[in-house]
């Protein structure tokens, strides 16, 4: 006799968290007029290739993440995730974002961790206080999308005054990858003075899962879009797990 399983709700939980919480995603636009995505018909690789080109009207992937307190209960036959936002903002240059559809993909290369400063990584001294979401000026790598949080006490005197934290991982870092923000970028911030000299910071960790690339959900605009004028598109995930229900034979 068969009859109808559905999974529990704490199994459930358990497969949401160890799939989702800490992993990176990517939300990527994709410019394909007249193609409709089918999940196991549509090839995915064909379809990402796509993608709006990198720093095409200021267009880059932004990414998202999930941690434990995201994760919500079960209730309605599912577990879900909280709300992430992927907001894609045009540089206000005359070149367009022109796009079709929004995906989110599984990310890689998000920078996880940081080695410690060194005395030739820092300023020479600095103004105490906190300064947030700093880009970097140059890589010795290839990564993208990374800004730091920078916190500094006793006026910079030694290494050990500085504190950097990521403040957005970005994608395609690799460990050992040096960031250098400049002086200029320093003074800009309101943390150092002329002369002070410029900040490193080297990846100590990064997230690389294997299913790095690969496709989460895609969305249709309702009509192509056309990104201009310094305007931003913003897109929400909801995502949520339901119950699998399968016919098993009672024996």
């Amino acid at each position: 006799m068969a009859l109808a399983a559905k999974i529990s709700g704490v199994e459930l939980s358990q497969q949401v968290q160890s799939r989702f919480v800490g992993q990176f995603f990517e939300g990527r636009l994709i410019n394909a007029p007249g193609e409709t995505y089918t999940p196991g018909t549509t090839t995915d690789s064909v379809f990402l290739g796509n993608e709006v080109a990198a720093g095409t009207g200021g267009y880059q992937r932004q990414v998202v993440s999930y941690s434990l307190g995201d994760l919500a209960n079960y209730t309605d036959g599912g577990v879900g995730l909280a709300q992430k936002a992927t907001v894609f903002a045009h540089d206000g240059s005359a070149t367009g974002i022109n796009f079709t559809h929004v995906a989110l993909c599984w990310s890689s290369g998000n920078i996880t961790g940081l080695d410690p400063l060194t005395s030739s990584d820092v300023p020479s001294a600095a103004a105490s206080g906190t300064y947030l979401s700093i880009p970097f000026d140059s890589t010795d790598g290839s990564a993208t999308g990374v800004t730091f949080d920078l916190s500094i006490a006793n006026t910079g005197a030694t290494e050990a005054d500085y504190a950097v934290s990521v403040n957005k991982p970005g994608f395609g870092c690799v460990v050992g990858e040096r960031f250098t923000i400049d002086e200029a970028t320093l003074v800009s911030a309101g943390a150092v003075t002329a002369g002070a000299g410029d900040l490193t910071v080297s990846v100590a960790s990064i997230s690389n899962p294997s299913t790095a690339g690969q496709l989460v959900a895609v969305a249709k605009t309702t009509s192509p879009v056309l990104l201009t004028a310094g305007n931003e598109a913003a897109f929400y995930w909801n995502l949520k797990n339901y119950g699998y229900y399968e016919s098993l034979l009672a024996v």
